[in-house]
């Protein structure tokens, strides 16, 4: 072990040993990359990734389904608030929409099968994706009023405040 000489207050040498830190510094930078290996950015999408024995279906040109958050705006007025909602190329019936706890749920599928013969040659191909998205609205609102309509893929939802949450006028005295 290298050991160094320090003097102490009264002028006493001290010896002081610089390995007995690599340890505890090693152990940390083991545990520290263990973690990252474990925890990757990937961790959570376990179905990204590859299970001995099957084939890697990334590799193979599969596209994994993943759901798309749509682009939201959220519009404070007087007595209500107004959600907008991008939602391209999906059918009003393929939209779910939820109000609950101040909150609004947004829901959304396409799917489309294209399907072609010629000579010898067979194509078929279907293609799908889902979009969601919860936004908090801020105030308390009337859920049981609420109305959406969708037109040109924009989703407009009006949904009331309570009486409670309406914004009020005050008057500024000089």
């Amino acid at each position: 072990m290298a050991k160094e000489a320090a003097k102490g207050a009264k002028g006493k040498n001290v010896s002081v040993s610089q390995e007995s830190k690599v340890p505890a510094r090693a152990f940390d930078q083991y545990f520290d990359q263990l973690l990252e290996n474990f925890f990757s950015r990937r961790w959570p999408r376990r179905m990204a990734w590859p299970l001995e024995g099957w084939p890697d279906l990334e590799q193979m040109g599969a596209k994994l389904p993943e759901a798309k958050a749509p682009s939201v705006d959220v519009v404070d007025r007087e007595s209500e608030v107004l959600v907008r909602a991008e939602l391209p190329g999906i059918k009003k019936d393929d939209i779910e929409l939820s109000v609950s706890n101040n909150t609004i749920t947004i829901k959304g599928s396409t799917r489309e099968e294209t399907e072609s013969d010629k000579d010898q040659y067979h194509r078929r191909e279907i293609v799908s994706s889902f979009v969601s998205r919860t936004v908090p609205l801020g105030c308390e609102v009337d859920g049981d009023r609420a109305q959406a309509r969708l037109n040109d893929g924009l989703l407009e939802v009006t949904i009331p405040k309570t009486q409670g949450a309406q914004r009020k006028r005050i008057e500024i005295r000089s």
